[in-house]
């Protein structure tokens, strides 16, 4: 019963987190995100939970959260796995 319910849950999370609004994603400075137009935006590295990171309900820290995206653009080849790669060195060298 627990299961059923928790999966409800999470499934209604899902489709709410799949529905774009209307204007747009926004960051919290209220700058629209760079990532709203999904074929055509820069890289972007978001750190959602910083070095100090955030703790759980026993006060065990949490893990960084980072969110990356490569740099897309309509007609430009972004040499797929050497792109992705070329994200994480840039995300390696900001976190450190």
């Amino acid at each position: 019963r627990e299961y059923e319910e928790f999966k409800v849950r999470i499934n209604a999370l899902v489709s709410k987190a799949q529905k774009k609004p209307e204007e747009g994603w926004v960051m919290q400075d209220g700058t629209p995100w760079p990532g709203n137009i999904t074929r055509d935006h820069p890289g972007m590295i978001q750190v959602y939970l910083g070095s100090e990171g955030a703790l759980d309900v026993e006060g065990k820290e949490l893990p960084r959260l980072v969110y990356v995206s490569r740099e897309k653009r309509p007609g430009y080849n972004h040499h797929k796995k050497a792109g992705a790669m070329n994200a994480l060195i840039r995300v390696s060298a900001v976190l450190t």
